[in-house]
């Protein structure tokens, strides 16, 4: 992996990591933060692997299904997946009255453990051809 790549994919799955420290501690609403950066840090690494770089986050989300939704590789509940984080996020950071459960902080750190390990997975495999 190249290095933009590669530091995209350790900061994605640093974010899991602190995500499932912090719901560990009941902190719910950091942890919804953390996991949606991880889903948002994988996309930059896929970007990166096409030598597309950008930091906004409706471009991301506009790109990803471009790029890797639209023909594949991967499918429209992943692009949905990362659109429900990113407005459990907004919720989580911006509105003090919304209600963070641990079952929505464990859902998305899992839907975001396993994203990154499919995109693990498609870049080493991407890389090898």
């Amino acid at each position: 992996m190249t290095s933009n790549i590669a530091t995209y994919m350790l900061l994605a799955e640093q974010c899991v990591q602190d995500a499932r420290l912090l719901a560990a501690n009941e902190s719910y609403r950091s942890a919804c933060n953390r996991a949606y950066y991880g889903y948002f840090d994988a996309i930059r690494a896929l970007l990166a692997s096409r030598s597309i770089a950008t930091k906004s986050h409706s471009s991301i989300r506009m790109l990803f299904g471009e790029h890797f939704v639209r023909n594949g590789p991967f499918t429209k509940s992943d692009a949905t997946a990362f659109h429900k984080l990113f407005l459990l996020r907004q919720s989580s950071d911006y509105d003090p009255d919304e209600s963070i459960s641990a079952e929505d902080a464990l859902e998305a750190i899992d839907q975001t453990a396993e994203f990154v390990l499919q995109v693990g997975i498609y870049l080493r495999a991407s890389e090898a051809h």
